[in-house]
């Protein structure tokens, strides 16, 4: 064997031991690779959630503050539109199922009266950049078809949409969905009083928010409306319950269960 092939033999590395030593590094860069966007994925998603709890916790109640309103201001204004769009919805059952004018002339006023607190309130949370309630929106647009005239349905009613009696099973004396259509299938004297005595306890339910308002509220703007809510309704309630009264509903002379 020759000089220069004794060199080439010594110094040539053993078959392969390159080729698993670059595979070892490429998996190592891979690895931690993905570590490094590993990492970076979890930083960004904790950066969001830390912001989010920043501004839940930090930034909302301040600009609250600063705005001079507190969350309960907030909450009334927000509580009291699907309330009053419910009314709304109520009232427009009239036109084709009562045959009473003192009933329909009484369902116009209640429904425009709380079409018009709907629009108050919209007015003060859009001033505060608040989100305003669907069911708001959707009442308005109701009351703007015409609460004296019979609107197309499908039997059960014409609506505000489903968030208008979004607070299910009576809170604050909002209907359900059952209670609502059974009232829409009903006709002339039926129809009148079950109307009637539903906006009763929809009035008097309406009472809780609006005191806790005037009670416990900060801005003066919502509390004054809470306050203008509160009067109206105990006036309306009445002249409910007296016409309630009139169509031989519960509290009349006719009344079998009084």
């Amino acid at each position: 064997m020759t000089r220069q092939d004794s060199t080439t033999e010594d110094t040539t590395p053993p078959s392969g031991t390159g080729a698993d030593e670059r595979g070892t590094a490429s998996s190592r860069y891979d690895l931690g690779r993905r570590l490094r966007i590993m990492g970076a994925v979890l930083a960004g998603g904790l950066a969001v959630v830390l912001a989010l709890l920043l501004w839940l916790g930090v930034l909302v109640p301040a600009k609250q503050e600063a705005a001079g309103y507190s969350e309960a201001d907030s909450r009334y204004a927000a509580l009291s539109i699907e309330h009053n769009a419910q009314a709304v919805q109520l009232a427009a059952l009239a036109p084709g199922r009562s045959d009473d004018d003192e009933v329909l002339a009484l369902a116009v006023e209640v429904g425009e009266a709380s079409a018009g607190r709907v629009r108050e309130l919209a007015d003060w949370l859009e001033a505060r950049d608040i989100p305003v309630p669907a069911a708001g929106r959707e009442a308005l647009a109701l009351a703007d078809a015409g609460l004296t005239t019979e609107l197309p349905d499908d039997g059960s009613g014409p609506r505000a949409g489903s968030t208008a009696h979004s607070h299910e099973g009576g809170n604050h004396g909002m209907l359900t969905d059952a209670q609502v259509n059974g009232i829409a299938a009903l006709q002339s004297t039926d129809f009148d009083i079950a109307l009637l005595a539903a906006l009763v306890e929809h009035h008097y339910g309406g009472l809780q928010p609006a005191d806790e308002e005037i009670e416990g509220g900060e801005d003066a703007e919502a509390k004054a409306l809470a306050q203008a809510e509160a009067d109206a309704i105990r006036v309306e309630v009445e002249d409910v319950r007296d016409l309630l009264a009139d169509v031989g509903g519960p509290g009349s002379t006719n009344d079998q269960t009084s």
